[in-house]
């Protein structure tokens, strides 16, 4: 029976290291997908392709919304199973053992997910600022 609890322990360990790496992993490939984004919107923003450039970063803004709310819910998800790892610490009584390795963990406290979160804001800015240009140039009241 004890040798089922820590397999049960390391496999909610797994999972939490799993969702954490894909976590990072994800968000970096956003933010390279976002930024070869920016980059190409403004190429068309720069040759005068205004109505090409409205269309591109409403369509960047939605993908920074997805990016951010998926951030959100996989954090979340990180988070339960990190919890779950306190959770079977405790109920195999691992302190004994001093093997109660996430419940000693005393955190940075500077929660870099919180951060991380601050970046699709940063890109969702970006397209804002493409967008209201863009618009800007097309309205008869002032753009050229």
């Amino acid at each position: 029976m004890i040798e089922q609890h820590y397999e049960v322990y390391k496999t909610i360990f797994e999972t939490w290291r799993y969702e954490v790496d894909s976590y990072w992993q994800r968000n970096s490939y956003f933010a390279a997908f976002e930024t070869a984004a920016l980059a190409g919107c403004w190429y068309v923003v720069e040759h005068a392709h205004l109505w090409p450039a409205l269309v591109f970063s409403l369509i960047g803004l939605a993908s920074t919304i997805v990016w951010f709310v998926t951030s959100l819910a996989v954090h979340r998800y990180i988070r339960y199973w990190w919890k779950a790892i306190h959770g079977i610490e405790e109920r195999l009584f691992l302190k004994e053992h001093g093997l109660d390795f996430a419940t000693n963990h005393p955190g940075s406290g500077l929660h870099p997910s919180t951060l991380v979160h601050i970046i699709p804001g940063l890109f969702a800015a970006a397209w804002l600022v493409i967008l209201v240009f863009a618009v800007h140039c097309l309205c008869p009241c002032g753009g050229r």
